[in-house]
């Protein structure tokens, strides 16, 4: 089931299978995967500006949600949030270093987090903040444990 939850009570409703939430792991797991390997296959410059583009498109999904949400305060809240993410992938790549744009990729499953299952300033479908969870700490531990760049 993909709805999306405006209360904590249809969250619980609108709880995904746990067909719906494995299938929502494995893939965000490939994603980063896929990620990584791009990465890694790039030269250290393109790198840093791929997952720095990656970084800051990721940063900005949640403003969709939020237009799709369509109150104010939701958006709001989601454009700082994109303008956050995209300043943290601007820095990171501007200045070459992994640790930012991993901790930026931690920070962004840290907001997917806070999002899951109903909670945050922003309605999302129930599947999407553990999917991008897993595909954030991915990225984010190629990055902070050298596997890139």
């Amino acid at each position: 089931m993909s709805e999306v939850a405006t209360t904590p009570q249809d969250a619980a409703a609108a709880r995904p299978s746990l067909r719906t939430r494995v299938t929502g792991l494995v893939v965000g797991g490939a994603l980063g995967y896929v990620g990584v390997i791009e990465a890694v296959l790039l030269s250290r410059q393109d790198a840093f500006i791929f997952l720095g583009v990656l970084l800051g498109g990721i940063g900005s999904v949640y403003l969709g949600f939020a237009i799709a949400d369509g109150r104010t305060s939701a958006i709001a809240v989601q454009i700082a949030s994109a303008v956050v993410f995209i300043n943290v992938a601007f820095l990171g790549v501007v200045h070459e270093s992994a640790v930012l744009l991993g901790l930026g990729y931690l920070g962004h499953a840290a907001w997917d987090a806070i999002h899951h299952e109903g909670h945050g300033p922003t309605h999302v479908r129930t599947w999407y903040p553990p999917f991008c969870v897993v595909a954030d700490v991915v990225l984010a531990a190629a990055l902070l444990f050298g596997i890139v760049t």
